[in-house]
């Protein structure tokens, strides 16, 4: 039998059966050992008990040694034998078949096989007053206690198979029932797969055992790769959709330009439309080039220490600029000194994205500024604060997710494509950290990075 084509629980129904039949055949042996040595035990010592009382039904009297009237020849199956001190058989007769002229040991046991029987002979020598002595011989046919333990031989030959069949077959069906649920599994796992259904989940048992845990393992996957396949999905869509829109107006100037001739002033026209579209699509794919990137980068960041104070002091330095040409106001709280283990690039990028973000999306009707905050405590605690156009309520859940885009005719008209908070999220779940947004819509927004000081 080739076991590697076997199923699993063909192979323990026959590892438990061969385990059985060692355990049986080796309780077996060891009862057959006990039983044979007990019945040589009891044997002995029931034909030396025998000898040994004989000697109360003899006595000396008057330097005479006398033997009981009442004395019994026979007692539990022993044959009792008196002889004299030259070995002359004074009492009692020797059984058929047994030699007679067996010479006598004081106080040891003998066995004599005569082929039809097995006799158990114990001699004991005893001297009186007189100074005469006297040997009781006991003579016990093993024959009884043989046949005894055949009839245990013989029954437990047949009971014990039957014993064993019948558990045999009991650890089969609880084998059957307990890789029931292994069956269960197989089949659903095979009908999510021909249906390429995600949604659909392994069953799991009452039972919280092992194959309830597997079941709970595998449905978690699954569903993090629906989660995947469905991000993707939505993520293709998204970019199918937005590089849609610039090769959509860039088609259709050039088809306008070329149904006639056109003056100089409207081919610049149509020329300087298809270059701003070109360079949206341009921005559109090294984002995304850089959200691909970035998707496998956790394990191959450059984490290293470094002085997140000064980091944060230079790129306020660097947005001031900005900043000044929009009428934004950039102010800073750095705490000084703060230390973190991470990627320094990708943190500039986070801290980098916000505060664009709030330089963007200010407000002409009133003195816009962004404020950034850095504060260490038992976390490092980045804030990125504006007094801009707000986010509304229902748009607030979403803000984090690729491509979503609160105000599409302001993003339009901008180049923003609903990248760059995605990708700060990314940055601060990478590094351990998490961020969340706070806004009132017409009065600002505030978000918050919260990072531990060092990432393993």
């Amino acid at each position: 039998m080739n076991m590697k084509h076997t199923s699993i629980r063909k192979r323990v129904t026959l590892y438990y059966s061969l385990i059985l039949i060692f355990i049986t055949l080796l309780l077996a042996g060891v009862f057959l050992i006990t039983a044979s040595r007990q019945v040589q035990v009891v044997s002995k010592d029931t034909v030396m008990r025998a000898v040994q009382n004989a000697f109360d039904e003899i006595e000396c009297k008057n330097d005479v040694i006398q033997i009981d009237s009442d004395f019994d020849s026979y007692s539990k199956g022993v044959t009792l034998l008196i002889y004299s001190e030259e070995g002359r058989l004074i009492k009692g007769s020797t059984p058929r078949d047994f030699p007679s002229k067996t010479p006598l040991q004081n106080g040891d046991h003998q066995e004599f096989d005569s082929g039809e029987d097995i006799w158990l002979i114990y001699d004991l020598y005893q001297t009186y007053e007189n100074g005469q002595g006297i040997w009781v011989r006991g003579i016990y046919a093993m024959d009884s206690s043989l046949q005894t333990l055949r009839t245990v031989i013989y029954l437990s030959s047949i009971a014990l198979p039957l014993l064993l069949a019948a558990a045999i077959l009991a650890g089969r069906r609880i084998t059957n029932r307990a890789f029931a649920p292994v069956a269960e599994i197989i089949a659903a796992a095979n009908s999510i797969g021909s249906g390429r259904d995600l949604s659909k989940r392994l069953p799991q048992g009452e039972v919280k055992d092992e194959l309830y845990d597997l079941s709970q393992t595998l449905n978690d996957m699954m569903e993090r790769l629906e989660n995947a396949f469905l991000a993707e999905k939505e993520f293709s869509s998204d970019v199918s959709h937005e590089l849609k829109t610039p090769i959509s107006v860039m088609l259709a100037e050039c088809e306008y330009t070329l149904q006639k001739n056109r003056s100089v002033e409207e081919y610049r026209e149509s020329i300087t439309t298809i270059e701003t579209q070109c360079h949206r699509t341009m921005s559109l794919i090294q984002q995304l080039l850089q959200i691909s990137r970035t998707i496998n980068l956790e394990d191959a960041m450059e984490r290293e220490a470094f002085d997140l104070s000064i980091l944060c002091e230079s790129i306020v330095g660097e947005l001031s600029l900005v900043a000044g040409e929009k009428d934004v106001h950039l102010y800073a709280d750095i705490t000084p000194n703060v230390e973190i283990e991470a990627d320094e690039t990708l943190l500039m990028r986070m801290i980098m994205n916000l505060i664009t973000n709030g330089i963007k999306y200010r407000r002409f009707d009133a003195d816009p500024y962004v404020k950034l905050t850095l504060v260490c405590g038992e976390n490092i605690v980045i804030t990125v604060e504006d007094n801009g156009i707000g986010i509304k309520k229902e748009d607030l859940p979403n803000i984090f997710n690729r491509f979503y885009k609160v105000d599409k005719a302001r993003t339009a008209e901008d180049g923003s494509f609903g990248l760059g908070l995605s990708m700060v999220k990314w940055i601060a779940e990478t590094h351990g950290g998490s961020v969340i947004a706070e806004s009132v819509f017409g009065q600002g927004s505030k978000f918050t990075v919260v990072l531990p000081k060092g990432t393993n």
